[in-house]
C-alpha cells in the first residue's frame, strides 16, 4: 500500500478563485474565463468593454500537455459554446496545433488555428492558476476565422 503525503498548507495561503477554478477542472475538465462583458466578483466597477475587445479563453487545457484555447470579439455564451465545444475534443485525446482549421460544418464558421503571443499577459488566470499548481508557463492556441477554405466535404 502506497501513501501520498501531502504538504500542510494553512487556508489563509489558499487562493480561494483558484480553488473554484481547480474544482471546476476536476468537475468538467476545463474551466472558462470570459473579460469583457462585466466581471461577477462583489464590488467590482469595471466597465463593460466594446465587444470587439472581449475575449475568453479555457484554464485546464495545460494539464493535458496542450495549449490552452483562446478567442475574441465574441459574448460570453458565444465564447463559451466554442471554446466547451473544441476544448472538449482536446479533453476526449485529440491534439490541436497552430495552422489546424477547425470545421464546424456546413454554413458555419471555420476556425484557423495560430499561437498567441505572450500567453501569459493575455491568459492571467490561466497563468495564475498554473504558478499557483508548480507547472511551467502557460501556451496558448488563439481560434481566428479561417483565411483558407476547409478541405473537408462536409462544409463546401
Amino acid at each position: 500500500m502506497s501513501h501520498t503525503i501531502i504538504p500542510s498548507v494553512s487556508a489563509s495561503a489558499l487562493d480561494p478563485e483558484m480553488v473554484q477554478v481547480a474544482a471546476t477542472i476536476d468537475r468538467y475538465g476545463l474551466h472558462l474565463v470570459h473579460v469583457g462583458e462585466g466581471c461577477d466578483c462583489g464590488g467590482c466597477t469595471e466597465a463593460p468593454l466594446p465587444p470587439d475587445q472581449c475575449f475568453g479563453y479555457t484554464v485546464g487545457l495545460t494539464d493535458h500537455g496542450h495549449p490552452e484555447l483562446l478567442v475574441r470579439g465574441l459574448g460570453a455564451l458565444e465564447t463559451a459554446g466554442l471554446l466547451n465545444r473544441w476544448g472538449g475534443v482536446v479533453l476526449s485525446g485529440e491534439l490541436l496545433d497552430a495552422g489546424h482549421l477547425l470545421c464546424e460544418g456546413r454554413g458555419a464558421p471555420t476556425w484557423e488555428l495560430v499561437p498567441v503571443r505572450c500567453p501569459s499577459e493575455t491568459l492571467r488566470w490561466a497563468e495564475r492558476y498554473y504558478r499557483g499548481v508548480g507547472a511551467g508557463g502557460v501556451e496558448a492556441l488563439e481560434l481566428i476565422p479561417a483565411r483558407r477554405p476547409c478541405p473537408c466535404d462536409g462544409c463546401c
